[in-house]
């Protein structure tokens, strides 16, 4: 087999900053910021013109964009508009979106105007909206699909208006020297930061060089939502961070935060927020009594973590308990692996992996997954039975290494493609299943609207081939492989730029579509599918080809449902259990009932 040592990097660092992961590498200025010039900008563009999947580069919007982020970098933003998009702002966006402040061009024939914001009136505005959204319900699915609807509307008309000004090269030096000369009237935030504390952390004084960090970054985002830049060191931190794995807190899954409460979607099992009485659902109203109204999530989070044996008080608001409750939770180091397995309860026959991403480890991936497959039949057979399926959870991966991915589809597909990476003038690269399977069970593999990548590549080759049933909703829709390498003339950066497509063995690419299940499992308690951020939500992504082969599942789906509605257990059981301290995984519980169906009707591959 041909091994692809590209990076499929997806997610790996770009989106989930949730309350166990960490987040994508900062290019703020703390105190281990290198220096980056505006000979490094220029070695940004470079890159780009040699390496890049696309070689139609629309370089008015790419250095409209590096000028967009330029000016939003600085500690007292500023905003850049096509000046006919910001005289009639009102048409496209909600008026309390429209701040006041003061517009003004660099030179009167500017077809594109600068704009300063009103900061107190802003933080009037912010204040009142704050009070209001903290009393409304949650949205509706329709309700926020139409939110998505009208933005991606503004974005288009923004998008045509920029085209008309032209803006080009000259402009954004233009912008630039206008910052270099001016740089010191920005350097101060005009408002203090109203979700909590600020940052401990020392910082630099914000500077030319964070400016022109921001500019390159801008101009890789006109590209694709993946390509990057950003310090070396910062990238290493959080892959270490990956690879060990662990942190010091009370192991709950939180959400919301804002304008939003903050809400305990799960508790972690055995870890000390359960320990301590924490719920599923609870509501977080402070940490350690300071509130935790109008903060933003990691703030919250921020504030939770602490030193292993150190106390943290939680209130908590609980639905059905009058007033109030404090919460002592002792904090503890929270492991958090790259593979996880057990044996399904109550179905000591069927056992369970999940893989949280594809990363460089040791044991490497591919070697730790058949010690926990090996591990799984021994549970079984100390338990008087034996494996008869495994279920495959990538739910919640990100994607990472495509070696990774290959690796692990190999273990299950005996022959034929599993993916084939495909770069402008280049022929394609062609990875083959070559490797002994590790099982001839029934497969079931599980994925969500945050599978991505890597996962997808998985999923995409065992529903091609047949080899496992995919359940669950459709996956992200990322289909584009980045290459990390060494800023050119400053090894203190990284840039991860795009350069490659893949594609699923029906020669059809993910990107964007996703990987579609062969049966459609909610993860709702009430069985809805709602609205998720995808790759086609992301701005500036690349687009969806056409099909060349139509997808069809390899298993009678019609016999599994049938068999299911007959015979089916999860939905009773998430009714008995639906007010347990840790929320019931819907999803998984639903699905076990596809993977019985699958063993009791003696379905098999088409």
């Amino acid at each position: 087999m041909k091994s692809l040592r590209s990076f499929s990097l997806s997610f790996l660092s770009v989106i989930l900053c949730t309350s166990i992961f960490f987040c994508q590498p900062s290019s703020g200025n703390s105190k281990t910021t290198a220096d980056f010039t505006l000979k490094d900008f220029d070695s940004v563009v470079k890159t780009v013109e040699g390496n890049y999947i696309d070689k139609n580069i629309d370089k008015n919007r790419a250095y409209k964009d590096a000028a967009v982020f330029a000016l939003l970098s600085l500690p007292h933003g500023l905003y850049l508009y096509p000046e006919s998009y910001f005289t009639d702002r009102e048409k496209y966006e909600e008026s309390d979106d429209i701040f006041p402040g003061k517009s003004f061009k660099l030179s009167t024939e500017d077809k594109f105007v600068l704009f300063d914001p009103d900061y107190k009136e802003v933080e009037k505005i912010r204040d009142r909206k704050l009070k209001e959204e903290s009393n409304k319900p949650k949205l509706s699915n329709d309700e926020v699909l139409k939110l998505v609807e009208r933005e991606k509307v503004r974005k288009k008309v923004l998008t045509a208006k920029w085209e008309q000004t032209n803006f080009s090269k000259k402009d954004f030096d233009r912008i630039l020297a206008y910052l270099e000369k001016n740089l010191q009237n920005y350097t101060t935030p005009p408002l203090k930061d109203p979700f909590g504390e600020e940052d401990p952390k020392e910082k630099e004084p914000f500077s030319i060089k964070d400016v022109y960090l921001a500019a390159a970054n801008g101009y890789l985002s006109s590209l694709d939502p993946h390509s990057q830049v950003f310090l070396k060191a910062a990238w290493e931190e959080s892959m270490a961070k990956i690879e060990d794995g662990s942190f010091e807190g009370i192991g709950a899954i939180l959400s919301g935060g804002g304008n939003k409460e903050v809400i305990v979607e799960n508790p972690l099992e055995g870890r000390p927020a359960v320990t301590a009485g924490v719920r599923a659902g609870d509501v977080i109203l402070a940490v350690d009594g300071k509130s935790t109204k109008g903060m933003l999530l990691d703030k919250v989070v921020e504030r939770i973590k602490g030193k292993k044996g150190s106390k943290v008080t939680l209130t908590i608001r609980r639905k059905g308990v009058a007033g109030t409750l404090a919460i002592d939770v002792i904090r503890d180091t929270i492991e958090i692996r790259n593979i996880t397995s057990k044996l399904i309860d109550n179905h000591p026959y069927i056992g369970y992996i999940k893989l949280t991403g594809f990363v460089k480890s040791d044991p490497s991936v591919d070697k730790e997954f058949v010690q926990h497959f090996k591990e799984l039949e021994k549970q079984s057979t100390s338990k008087g039975t034996k494996l008869k399926a495994l279920v495959l959870d990538l739910r919640n991966n990100p994607g990472g290494y495509l070696d990774l991915a290959i690796d692990l589809a190999d273990m299950f597909v005996t022959n034929g493609l599993i993916v084939s990476v495909k770069s402008p003038n280049r022929s394609p690269e062609d990875s083959n299943a070559g490797k002994k399977d590790l099982t001839d069970l029934p497969v079931a593999v599980l994925i969500n609207a945050k599978s991505a990548s890597a996962s997808e590549i998985v999923a995409s080759a065992l529903k091609h081939h047949g080899r496992g049933l995919i359940l669950g909703e459709r996956s992200f829709g990322k289909a584009t492989v980045q290459k990390l390498q060494e800023l050119r003339g400053n090894g203190a950066y990284y840039i991860k730029l795009t350069q490659s497509r893949y594609y699923a063995p029906s020669g059809n690419t993910i990107q964007v579509v996703g990987v579609k299940p062969d049966v459609d499992v909610s993860s709702e308690e009430d069985g809805s599918f709602p609205f998720h951020y995808r790759e086609e939500n992301m701005w500036n992504h690349l687009p969806e080809l056409p099909s060349s082969a139509e997808e069809k599942s390899h298993f009678d789906v019609k016999k599994l449902e049938g068999w299911v509605k007959s015979n089916g257990q999860a939905e009773k059981f998430i009714q008995e259990h639906k007010n347990d301290p840790i929320k019931p995984d819907f999803q998984l519980i639903r699905s076990i009932d596809y993977v019985e169906a699958l063993l009791n009707t003696g379905t098999k591959r088409k």
